[in-house]
């Protein structure tokens, strides 16, 4: 039987990079004795294991890119099949979903599904994890940004998004309860820690694997401040998602800016709070997967250490005033009404209608 190494995340952890490197080397590992299953990938990763489980204990049916034209409630049996395809071929295998990372209403009935659907191999969890902070800021800013178009603040995002329903400690107990402790392989997504200070020789590392070469994790540039509130007053208006590139292309155009870091989007109460939860969990992640190392080299920034989310009134009047003449164009003509409503909400809020020139303010009413 194999050794079955299970890569749930978390997100933003360069798991697509490592899903691409893995399935771009899908004949290479499979020389080496490590498949890489193609049966149940979409593009690059195995979401639809997940999907299947979701669909069948969650009764959430998942949308249909997840799936790719595979057919629904197959996934581990397809699975099962490829493996018993290369026979004693194979020493091991490598799934990858970071759709597994969150998952808590019953993950219970799930992993016990995967430990049957496994049953007779040996089976490991590789999860990596970034510094809670980073985590917030980074995932806050990417589902504004995004195609999940967030509409409300960072509080209510913590608050309700179901990868903070669980923290880092309490979500893999379950897991290590499913397969053992042993089995759990935690890695900081940290480069400092990583094997040659690259994420997929690192990886490769844990999975026995030698000579992928290196590789670099994705980089996704974070909004600046102000385009961060902008963005966010469009998608509370809403709008199509196959729009979304659009509206964002033409926002960065607007109003250029660079993202800064360590910003908190929280108030400063609120940020020390958490951060107090996130020492405890990461001292208990020592204590129970890593032998008493600490998890982290760069510890979490104090409140002090860090730069409170603040939105510049005279930056977003002047995005506003050249979005007014942007508009005026033509060629932006499908896009004038959500605009325009943001644009009050934005005037309203910031209370920056009286700075707008009457033309302006009778032009947007138009609009709208």
């Amino acid at each position: 039987m194999a050794t079955v190494y299970i890569h749930i995340g978390a997100p933003k952890t360069a798991t697509s990079t490592l899903q691409h490197v893995l399935a771009s080397n899908y004949r290479r590992l499979l020389e080496k004795g490590v498949l890489y299953p193609q049966d149940v990938r979409q593009g690059d990763a195995h979401h639809v294991l997940v999907c299947d489980l979701i669909e069948k204990h969650q009764g959430i049916r998942m949308p249909e890119v997840w799936y790719g034209g595979q057919p629904r409630g197959r996934a581990w049996k397809n699975l099962q099949n490829e493996i018993a395809r290369h026979g004693g071929k194979i020493e091991s295998v490598v799934l990858s979903s970071e759709l597994f990372f969150g998952q808590s209403k019953r993950i219970k009935l799930m992993l016990d599904e995967i430990a049957e659907h496994l049953s007779g191999h040996d089976i490991r969890i590789i999860a990596y994890l970034r510094r809670q902070d980073e985590l917030y800021s980074s995932f806050f800013n990417q589902d504004i940004k995004g195609l999940r178009q967030w509409p409300h603040s960072a509080y209510q995002f913590y608050e309700t998004h179901q990868i903070f329903q669980f923290d880092y400690f309490r979500f893999l107990k379950i897991w290590s309860d499913a397969f053992g402790a042993p089995s759990v392989m935690v890695r900081p997504y940290e480069p400092s820690q990583w094997v040659g200070g690259d994420i997929v020789q690192d990886f490769c590392v844990q999975i026995g694997v030698k000579g992928l070469g290196a590789g670099s994790a994705e980089h996704n540039e974070s909004l600046g401040p102000n385009q961060l509130y902008i963005k966010r007053c469009l998608n509370r208006v809403g709008y199509e998602k196959a729009l979304n590139d659009e509206v964002l292309e033409l926002v960065l155009r607007l109003c250029p800016e660079k993202p800064v870091k360590n910003t908190v989007y929280v108030r400063r109460n609120l940020y020390r709070k958490y951060r107090r939860q996130w020492l405890n969990v990461n001292e208990r992640l020592s204590s129970e997967f890593l032998q008493g190392r600490a998890l982290f080299d760069q510890p979490i920034p104090t409140a002090d250490q860090t730069i409170p989310y603040f939105v510049d009134h005279d930056r977003v009047f002047d995005f506003l005033q050249n979005m007014t003449a942007s508009l005026a164009h033509e060629q932006y003509s499908a896009h004038r009404q959500l605009f325009s409503r943001a644009a009050l909400l934005m005037l309203t809020e910031k209370k920056l209608w009286e700075r707008l020139d009457s033309s302006a303010r009778e032009q947007l009413l138009k609009w709208v």
